[in-house]
């Protein structure tokens, strides 16, 4: 066999990534579909001296999907609820957008970084789209999974401990398509299992497609996320994916990622951590402040505040929300707020700074 490039090879790297994907996802591992296959595949990597690399073809198909999967976030009923708090949601979402960038720039300092990657790396709420994006914009992908995955890590565990020390709300498990289910009592023009995964394999190809030949940045994922955010918001259809489908998207993506290793950048990686630990915790410190004054100017309760500040995990604080008495609903609109203006900072900062570097 030679290496890990031979059909003999990609099948056992992919049943293993599998098995690592089934068993992160089941021990309740943040977005354990993608982080599994990725050290699977970086133990792979570092075996075999030939690098293989995943088509271009599966990398714009799990970007159709992840697209897909964001749009399925979105919820025409975020509208009313921000509009009532329309001030300062607008503020919280750009105070923690400057804040993420700001500890992106210092990051960049600290460790003579490229600002593309520690912009990309450091902005909050949408870790597997600003993964995604960070090839096709030019980043490193590798640092960027180390930054992102690192912050969801400490957001989850710091939602988990706030939540069980304010009302004894159990920890978040990893949630496969927990926000995708559709809203009760919502009139749609496309119903049912097998229309509604039509459309949104329809959503994600034409998107793709459109958001390729049109040049956006990353636009194998924003073309299906604008696409499906406008179906959404007329009442086509609540997008989903089949039970599997975006599994096999965060596999391919940490597949991908996982390869891009060798062992200097894995040194390099370790060299960094300490770094990249102590920013998102001041990340997630600095946006309980935001919290505190979310909370001072609209009269929420506190917990409120803090989950629809925290920066990002959106799943896992959607879970934390609902056990900890919070206003679930509030907390998701702000969190899907920041979430499309995350991608789209992401998408356009990458981009100009591309132009510029």
């Amino acid at each position: 066999m030679r290496g890990v490039s031979s059909f003999a090879g990609w099948a056992v790297l992919g049943v293993v990534a599998a098995l690592a994907g089934f068993f992160a996802q089941r021990m309740g591992l943040p977005a354990g579909w993608l982080v599994g296959p990725m050290l699977v595949a970086l133990a792979f990597a570092l075996a075999w001296k030939e690098h293989p690399t995943v088509p271009r073809w599966g990398r714009i198909a799990s970007l159709a999907v992840v697209g897909g999967m964001l749009a399925a976030t979105f919820r025409p009923s975020v509208f009313p609820l921000l509009a009532r708090h329309w001030l300062p949601v607008g503020l919280v979402v750009c105070g923690t957008l400057f804040l993420s960038l700001g500890a992106g720039l210092l990051l960049s300092g600290l460790a003579n970084l490229d600002r593309k990657t520690t912009a990309l790396g450091t902005l909050p709420g949408a870790a597997s789209g600003m993964l995604a994006m960070s090839g096709p914009l030019g980043a490193d992908v590798r640092l960027v999974a180390l930054m992102q995955y690192t912050r969801v890590v400490v957001v989850v565990v710091s939602a988990t401990l706030v939540g069980r020390l304010v009302t004894g709300a159990a920890p978040p498990q990893a949630p496969g398509q927990g926000l995708q289910s559709a809203p009760e009592g919502l009139d749609l023009l496309v119903q049912g299992t097998v229309p509604t995964y039509a459309v949104t394999a329809l959503v994600a190809v034409l998107g793709a497609w459109a958001g390729t030949r049109l040049r956006l940045p990353a636009g194998a994922l924003l073309g299906p996320l604008i696409l499906g955010v406008v179906i959404e918001e007329v009442g086509v259809v609540h997008l989903a994916w089949p039970p599997g489908v975006p599994q096999a998207a965060y596999l391919v993506l940490g597949l991908w990622v996982g390869l891009l290793f060798d062992g200097a950048s894995v040194k390099r990686a370790g060299r960094l951590l300490p770094l990249v630990l102590a920013s998102a915790i001041g990340l997630v410190i600095a946006c309980t402040a935001l919290g505190w004054a979310f909370a001072a100017l609209t009269g929420i309760d506190g917990m409120t505040a803090y989950l629809a500040t925290t920066p990002g995990g959106i799943d896992s604080v959607a879970i934390v929300a609902l056990g900890s008495g919070a206003d679930a609903p509030l907390v998701l609109a702000v969190q899907t707020l920041r979430l499309l203006a995350v991608v789209f900072a992401g998408a356009l900062l990458g981009k100009r700074l591309s132009a510029t570097q």
